[in-house]
């Protein structure tokens, strides 16, 4: 811990300077991202290359930042592997094939699951065999046996091309995905009852391999506590489950699974210690070589061990390979050991992968270190000085705290961008980090793990002290959230122009720190000339928006008034108890460039798929009122919805026919069903509601009525007219109505449902009749989210 701080803290007298080739790598990455982002990487090198002619750089430094930028992008778009081809007609037929294929890669995730990438694959239909290009990934829920990488598979299952939520403003899974070469996916769950896996001989090193994970597994007790175990030595957290995933992520903790830089300076920390011991046996040692130099050298085969245990996973790589040039830098007595070694692995990485940049996990692995590097010497100057023993604790303890806190200033707008909430709890990095890297996992792990070899009984002992401690951190937490005490926010998630003015702003406070106030000026009036661009964009003339998001199959529809009013109808949802669609569709959508804040909400009903995602809002965002048709959703999004309800004060408010919503002046949500005695199921109680804007019809909304619902809206006697209808019960063949198009008389209809659904909706009789009356139709299976705008005389603008 001192060296590192002291290697941090090497230049507190003012900013570390950059070589003339290190000002050059930000363009080459800024050309890798253009392939994704044109606009805002132009930008983004046109503030770059001002900055950088503010510290007088050396002539022609402009053209070089050009020219590495273009050739950032023609090297991206050249690595970057081909788009998806056409679908088979078996597999838009969701006809099960016999698939066969090798496994390439393994790895497991929380809750008994394996993602396996297969390659080679080719499916056997009955229309005969297909192979496919790149990656198929394979998730694998309760396997009843643990595969080998170069293991031949064969099972029956259905077979889709990589398809992701598309919404404008949140990540990109398909391009992701397109960057390694995963072109399709598959599911199967338990034992493979249609094939199976075929005899394989392990090689030596996979023998040993396995050898060392069931000997973890052997002897690490079969609780939360043992699981960690597996998670910390081979980065497989199989054994994990996701309430402890959960818990993690709460504690603000969630990089101690992740096997990355974090880790690897634990291992090298041992090595030191290694050093520390042979220096104390052996003194003279020092003579010939200096500690440091000797604790590189013994930290050399474990970090390439544990690469090696961890199965060379990409995140591992990336920082063994930074670990590597620190540790050459320090071996040879070079200064600015941690930014030189930065900008040599991040030029390696990039020379290799270029399309890394486009991966998470480096993102923060370059931002977390980088803040640390720029920002530890500002707060390092708060730590008390003494020598005492409760002096150096104090100290010990603020370092970390420090540590924490510079890496997420840098990490904060990533975050928040990706997750669309923050946890802002560095307290229990004081007591994870520390236990962990001096005691759970050398001690217990790597010591339990060598031991079992030798004396199970020593093994078991030590792997049961750290499951102990690990179990006590996870209580410790889980009563910190009880009790309140680990808060959780939605937060705004700022445009592609609030990342780089939050960056501006930072390199403004550094400038200013070190005294230089002109150079820091020019950064501020970048980002507010940004800031000007952004609200000048955001300006327009009246009208109101809806928006049907792309949930798979389910339904969210969010309508902006004209004032700015957010009005959600439904929020999709589905997708088993681990995926919260209101945590990662819908919530973060909304936050994108918005205060996390809602002024209405109507749920249709109460199913799963259209209220689902609600319970996140509900308990997160600030909700102006909730409507409904009375019906909660059963089981735990129920219970979430009356505790969210409880929490914040919401009061719902039951619709009946009749009903007038004023969303703001002239905008207004008529409630056509159901009336108050309507008796039937639940969806044929869903709401019925029609947007109106100064009298004029904008959109009907449906939820999932079918025929006995849909006969009462349309013998109720009602004007339907609507230019915009979404379609009832996602355009299934129950809710196929003619009368019901004729009543509305749209021009478009719309309807929210899943790529390659097993419900096969949209109906084909509602698609003819749908094209003979001449109404276009749109899907978010195909088209991924819509957007419709109306102007003030209620007539279409248009329509994405």
């Amino acid at each position: 811990m001192l060296s590192v701080e002291n290697s941090i803290s090497g230049n507190r007298s003012g900013l570390p300077g950059l070589f003339f080739w290190e000002l050059l790598i930000p363009a080459f990455v800024f050309g890798i991202l253009s392939i994704e982002w044109v606009l805002p990487s132009l930008t983004a090198l046109l503030v770059y290359t001002l900055i950088v002619f503010v510290f007088r750089p050396e002539k022609g430094t402009a053209f070089l930042l050009l020219l590495l930028f273009g050739f950032g992008h023609w090297y991206a778009g050249f690595m970057l592997p081909p788009g998806p081809s056409g679908m088979p007609e078996w597999m838009a037929g969701r006809e099960k094939v016999q698939l066969s294929g090798t496994i390439h890669s393994l790895k497991g995730a929380p809750g008994q699951r394996l993602k396996i990438l297969l390659e080679n694959v080719t499916c056997n239909s009955t229309k005969g065999q297909t192979r496919l290009d790149g990656f198929l990934n394979w998730t694998w829920d309760e396997p009843d046996q643990r595969p080998f990488a170069g293991q031949q598979v064969s099972l029956r299952v259905r077979v889709k091309p990589i398809h992701g939520f598309r919404n404008d403003g949140l990540w990109d899974y398909d391009f992701y995905c397109r960057t390694q070469d995963i072109r399709y996916r598959t599911y199967s769950r338990g034992p493979i009852k249609n094939g199976g896996l075929k005899p394989y001989e392990p090689q030596v090193l996979q023998k040993l391999r396995a050898s060392l994970h069931e000997h973890i597994l052997k002897n690490a007790p079969p609780n939360q506590g043992g699981a960690i175990f597996p998670a910390l030595l081979a980065g497989d957290r199989f054994y994990l489950s996701r309430d402890s995933v959960e818990l993690i992520r709460r504690a603000g903790v969630s990089h101690i699974l992740a096997l990355s830089g974090l880790h690897v300076g634990f291992i090298v920390a041992m090595g030191f210690g290694l050093s520390w011991i042979a220096g104390g046996i052996y003194p003279r040692i020092y003579l010939r070589i200096t500690r440091m130099r000797l604790g590189v050298l013994f930290s050399i085969l474990p970090v390439l061990l544990y690469l090696w245990l961890g199965q060379f996973s990409p995140s591992l790589l990336r920082a063994v390979c930074m670990f590597g040039f620190w540790g050459l830098l320090m071996f040879i007595n070079r200064g600015r050991m941690l930014l030189d070694g930065l900008f040599l692995a991040v030029l390696l990485i990039l020379v290799v992968s270029p399309l890394s940049v486009f991966d998470l996990g480096f993102q923060l692995s370059v931002l977390a270190v980088g803040g640390i590097i720029l920002f530890y010497p500002l707060f390092s100057r708060l730590l008390p000085a003494g020598i005492s023993v409760s002096s150096k604790a104090v100290r010990f303890i603020l370092a970390l705290i420090f540590i924490s806190l510079c890496a997420n200033i840098a990490l904060l707008p990533v975050l928040i961008w990706n997750f669309g909430v923050l946890t802002p709890n560095l307290l229990f990095n004081v007591l994870f980090v520390p236990l962990i890297g001096s005691f759970i996992l050398p001690v217990c792990g790597v010591g339990g793990l060598l031991a079992s070899y030798a004396s199970p009984q020593l093994s078991k002992y030590l792997f049961s002290s750290g499951s102990v401690t690990f179990e006590w951190l996870l209580g410790l937490v889980q009563k910190s959230v009880n009790a309140g005490m680990l808060p959780e926010y939605a937060f705004y998630r700022p445009h592609w122009e609030g990342l780089l003015i939050y960056y501006l702003l930072l390199g403004a406070v550094l400038l200013f720190s070190h005294g230089y106030v002109k150079r820091g000026k020019v950064l501020l009036l970048s980002a507010l000339l940004l800031f000007a661009v952004r609200s000048y964009v955001c300006m327009g003339p009246e009208q109101v928006r809806m928006d049907v998001l792309d949930t798979g199959q389910s339904q969210c529809v969010v309508v902006t008034g004209p004032e700015g009013s957010r009005t959600v109808i439904d929020g999709g949802g589905g997708f088993g108890s681990s995926f919260d669609m209101g945590r990662s569709i819908v919530g973060p959508w909304l936050a994108y460039g918005h205060l996390p804040q809602v002024d209405n909400i109507f749920m249709t009903h109460g199913d799963r798929d259209h209220a689902g995602g609600l319970a996140f809002l509900l308990e997160k965002f600030s909700v102006g009122s909730f409507y409904s048709n009375g019906d909660l959703p059963k089981g735990i999004v129920g219970e979430r919805f009356r505790a969210a309800f409880k929490e914040n004060g919401i009061e719902p408010q039951v619709l009946t026919k009749g009903t007038e919503v004023i969303l703001e002046p002239g905008l207004i949500m008529e409630v056509l069903h159901p009336y108050a005695s309507f008796a039937g199921s639940t969806n044929d109680r869903s709401l019925y509601l029609r947007l109106l804007w100064n009298g004029h019809p904008l959109l009907s909304i449906s939820g999932d009525l079918d025929c006995k619902g849909l006969r009462a809206v349309l013998e109720s006697g009602n004007e339907l007219s609507s230019s915009v209808l979404v379609l009832p019960h996602h355009g299934s063949a129950g809710s196929f109505s003619p009368e019901l198009y004729e009543r509305v008389n749209p021009e478009i209809a719309i309807a929210a449902c899943g790529f390659l659904n097993r419900f096969k909706f949209v109906s084909k009789k509602v698609e003819h009749e749908l094209k003979k009356r001449h109404i276009c139709m749109y899907t978010t299976s195909a088209n991924g989210m819509l957007a419709v705008k109306w102007n003030r005389d209620g007539r279409i603008l248009t329509v994405r």
